[in-house]
């Protein structure tokens, strides 16, 4: 991935080294207008992104005008950082303003992935604080796949616009009150998203073709403009495209609708049902989805990547669809939807703790085809997990595996590994139990590992000496 010569970051005492991995460092910032609470630790703050953007579909540039509101963010934290990824890219980020409250900001840093400034002196009052930027975004073209570097979801095509990551946010605090961000990795993801609630106005111009937009949230349209609203999600994500066609269904109160190119009409369709059946099934298994409509897009590039109320599935997935579920169409499908659950309804640290998003939406996989292909399941064992032999311990950072099959082959597959030897222990009625249990509990937070072993503390077998030790590095 292409970043830009000023990426490098900054020494600054907010900036907070893992422990557990020493290239981490830590940062962010998100926008927002509505109040939704915020219950990640023990420095609760409620955060509402309104967002006015208007895209030239033509240049790829997008100028931006936003308002964040913080409320109830404590009085001893005198430093903001936000995260503003966009400017990791070549020209990719122009900022324009900064104004806190009534105060205009003129000293700040800008480097790497991280804007950051010092707030203006605040009294202890219930009043939220108010951020106003306005910046804008030149989009990158989405580079053709590469051995070297992760597939980028954000930019554009030929025939697709992906705003994706694409505004300032504000990261979590940590228990210390440092903010969150770590160092992009070259493999993995490492974005650490509290809850929010978006307002996002987006007008288009510069478009020769009508086009259509996919988006996290529903929208209301007037001509040009898009009115979106997402209520208590992390991230609010946009696809455009003058080639997409759309097919709708609707499964558990919650609407799907799949955009794809028009050669894919028979996978589109498979994706429809696929995804369907796997959001009425994660309803029953894990707890109702905490918002209705759910977009499933096509991607231009060769990766899944999840996002509240939408996500992406690789072309070349569609390409190989044989009209069986017996391939990646299908897996990738419902494990992106099971990120909606394990990503969106509860959030992790995605660079310290991987598996406990991505583990789980890779076992979803293997719920998903005992439900309704159980014949299938030996295949999914042998295709999905055995045929790459996965070794390696599960709770390391992205940072501390040394190549992305290690990466992959101990996070998703081993992981899935350990997530069944755990629930035939347990049994599967007590471990569904105890998953609904940890989704009710973890909603809108930023869980982690020793949470998630909470929540079987009264299971037989418990602490689970032998599977730890078989799959974890570190052990209590």
């Amino acid at each position: 991935m292409t970043e830009s010569t000023d990426a490098s970051q900054p020494e600054n005492p907010i900036i907070k080294i893992s422990p557990t991995a020493t290239e981490v460092e830590t940062l962010a910032s998100a926008p927002t207008e509505a109040v939704t609470p915020m219950p990640d630790g023990p420095s609760e703050y409620h955060l509402s992104y309104a967002i006015t953007a208007r895209l030239d579909y033509s240049r790829k540039t997008v100028e931006i005008e936003q308002a964040i509101t913080i409320s109830s963010l404590p009085i001893d934290v005198q430093t903001l950082v936000l995260v503003v990824e966009p400017n990791r890219y070549p020209d990719g980020f122009t900022l324009k303003s900064i104004v806190v409250d009534q105060a205009p900001i003129e000293e700040f840093t800008l480097a790497g992935n991280q804007l950051q400034f010092e707030l203006p002196e605040r009294s202890p009052s219930e009043a939220p604080l108010l951020v106003r930027l306005e910046y804008g975004i030149l989009l990158p073209e989405i580079p053709p796949p590469s051995e070297m570097y992760k597939p980028q979801p954000y930019g554009y095509t030929e025939r697709q616009l992906n705003l994706v990551d694409w505004y300032a946010f504000v990261p979590p605090l940590d228990d210390q009150r440092q903010w969150l961000v770590h160092t992009p990795p070259i493999f993995g993801e490492s974005l650490v998203y509290p809850v929010a609630d978006f307002t996002v106005n987006l007008e288009i111009a510069g478009n020769d073709l009508p086009l259509t937009v996919a988006a996290s949230g529903s929208a209301v349209r007037t001509e040009n403009r898009y009115q979106f609203t997402l209520q208590q999600a992390r991230t609010f994500a946009i696809s455009i495209s003058p080639d997409y066609e759309v097919l709708e269904t609707e499964a558990a109160g919650i609407k799907i609708k799949a955009y794809a190119f028009p050669n894919s009409r028979i996978p589109n369709q498979a994706v429809v049902g696929y995804a369907a059946q796997a959001a009425a099934l994660y309803t029953e298994l894990f707890g109702p989805l905490s918002y209705q409509q759910v977009s499933i897009v096509q991607a231009d590039f060769l990766d899944g990547m999840e996002f509240d109320g939408l996500y992406f599935v690789s072309k070349g997935f569609y390409d190989l669809y044989d009209g069986t579920v017996n391939g990646y169409l299908s897996l990738i499908t419902v494990h992106e939807m099971a990120h909606q659950w394990w990503f969106g309804m509860v959030g992790s640290d995605q660079a310290l703790e991987p598996w406990l998003d991505e583990g789980l939406a890779t076992f979803a996989e293997l719920q998903y085809l005992e439900a309704y292909f159980p014949d299938q399941v030996d295949w999914w064992w042998a295709y999905r997990v055995n045929f790459y032999q996965p070794v390696g311990y599960i709770d390391l950072a992205i940072y501390d595996y040394p190549s992305y099959i290690a990466y992959r082959n101990a996070t998703y597959l081993r992981s899935a590994q350990f997530l069944f030897e755990l629930r035939e222990q347990v049994e599967v009625e007590m471990y569904t139990a105890i998953m609904q249990r940890y989704l009710q509990q973890e909603q809108l937070k930023i869980s982690n590992a020793e949470t998630f072993w909470a929540m079987f503390a009264d299971a037989p077998g418990y602490p689970f000496s032998e599977l730890r030790a078989k799959y974890f590095k570190q052990i209590p």
